[in-house]
């Protein structure tokens, strides 16, 4: 395991205008007691847990030992329990403990209001601040908020981890935008129905979206692809890989799919292949699937090859240089398609997986900085939108949420550009249409009759 300390946060550590959490310092996580009794509550604490883990070695929590909820994975078991489990998936030999909070801990209070740094989340709201949270308590069955306002903690101690004078955030889940959510927003329905999920690409982005999905739904069908095995820099930037996938240099497909069929997801199809490896699986299925794409990888020629086979619906997110998250949406026969992003006058940089600016090593090999948080919250927005394709019809066509150090609350809406000569523009629209016919989001194209 000396080479897995050798990278713990060797990445992090790279990353323009990031500091490490110290290390001398434990994180320390405390939640509410009636906030830990609700849904919301325990999707916070469930995902401090997992992140904070992956920044520091060093996490103390105080946390009941209360029945899961039953919308969430893991309902036989207590939470602190799932807690715990979740703390040590990421270190062999991290400092992760129960406690009360001690003098010198960088303290996070987990509820409406607290001592240290709060973090609340309601329905699509999401708070962090000194100050009380002034979301208004709702009872919907959302994680996403609750998620997106942990994760926007992690990012202010990024960038400060005094945790010192942090001004209050709230935000706006639905529409990615700063403020309070419309009371008019509709409200998440507990276990909706995905259909058939491919997700091309299960490294750090792919597997953070699938677990944030899990939280809210078990029920799809998961069509895992990717030929890459869990390294040791995977970890902490995944939320479903521990030290012990690493370790065994397990295929990212198999670490995710057990990861997957622990939390109830009813059925998961693993395939430890690059795309183009099994181009007849993706080329020669059954029309009308999958209902929906997470494409969450580059490698190989990737998005040639998606696009070549007439896909559905899909919905990702990417990370990049300047402390950014940014959702993508391609609706078939509406939108631009993901061959067109590189291109577009949107995007400052290609898609990403969770990485920075591009460094060079010790061997003069160009590699990748990565800040833990901001895969989390790439995977949490694309979990969200694929939701919001169940409950309102429809999903952002693009999106970018900025935690960039002068101004950490920018969300912006934007929309993608035609890349004149596309693929997308000179593909058969009766093909395309046949494909994608008895899908669940088909609908959502231009063309009628789907």
């Amino acid at each position: 395991m000396g080479e897995y300390d050798a990278l713990w946060q060797n990445r992090e550590s790279r990353y323009p205008g990031a500091q490490l959490l110290p290390a001398d310092r434990s994180v320390h996580v405390t939640v509410d007691p009636e906030y830990a009794a609700t849904y919301a509550g325990q999707v916070a604490v469930i995902t401090a847990a997992s992140l904070f883990s992956r920044m520091t070695k060093s996490v103390a929590v105080q946390v009941p030992s209360l029945p899961v909820a039953p919308l969430l994975p893991w309902s036989s078991r207590t939470l602190d329990e799932i807690v715990m489990w979740m703390l040590n998936a990421a270190h062999p030999r991290g400092h992760y403990e129960q406690r009360p909070a001690m003098s010198g801990d960088i303290c996070l209070f987990i509820g409406p209001s607290g001592n240290g740094l709060v973090v609340h989340g309601s329905g699509w709201g999401a708070y962090c601040g000194s100050e009380p949270s002034p979301l208004a308590q709702s009872d919907d069955a959302n994680p996403f908020g609750a998620a997106f306002a942990v994760i926007a903690a992690a990012s202010r101690l990024q960038l400060n981890p005094q945790a010192i004078a942090l001004e209050p955030t709230v935000v706006d889940t639905y529409l990615w935008r700063a403020g309070h959510p419309s009371p008019e927003t509709p409200k998440v329905s507990p276990g909706f129905e995905v259909g058939e999920l491919w997700c091309i690409g299960v490294g750090s982005v792919g597997n953070c979206a699938l677990f944030f999905l899990s939280l809210a739904t078990r029920a799809f069908e998961a069509v895992l692809v990717d030929g890459d095995k869990v390294k040791d820099e995977n970890v902490t930037r995944s939320a479903l890989y521990s030290w012990k996938d690493a370790l065994a240099r397990r295929p990212k497909v198999e670490a995710a799919s057990r990861w997957l069929r622990q939390a109830g997801v009813r059925q998961v199809e693993p395939h430890v292949a690059w795309l183009d490896e099994i181009s007849e699986r993706w080329l020669e299925r059954r029309s009308g699937t999958p209902d929906v794409l997470i494409a969450a990888a580059n490698e190989r020629n990737v998005r040639s090859m998606i696009e070549s086979g007439y896909p559905p619906i899909q919905i990702y997110a990417t990370t990049g240089q300047n402390w950014q998250a940014t959702l993508v949406r391609h609706i078939p026969m509406r939108d631009p398609c993901s061959l067109c992003v590189p291109g577009g006058k949107v995007t400052s940089a290609p898609p990403l997986c969770a990485t920075g600016t591009p460094v060079t090593g010790d061997n003069n090999v160009e590699d990748d900085v990565a800040l833990p948080f901001l895969s989390y919250g790439a995977g949490l927005m694309t979990a969200a939108e694929i939701s919001k394709l169940v409950v309102s019809g429809d999903a952002a066509a693009l999106n970018r949420v900025s935690f960039e150090p002068r101004n950490p609350k920018v969300a912006l809406g934007s929309s993608l550009q035609f890349k004149p000569g596309c693929m997308c523009q000179r593909r058969d629209v009766s093909t395309h249409a046949e494909a994608i016919r008895g899908s669940q989001f088909a609908g959502l194209s231009a063309v009628t009759g789907l």
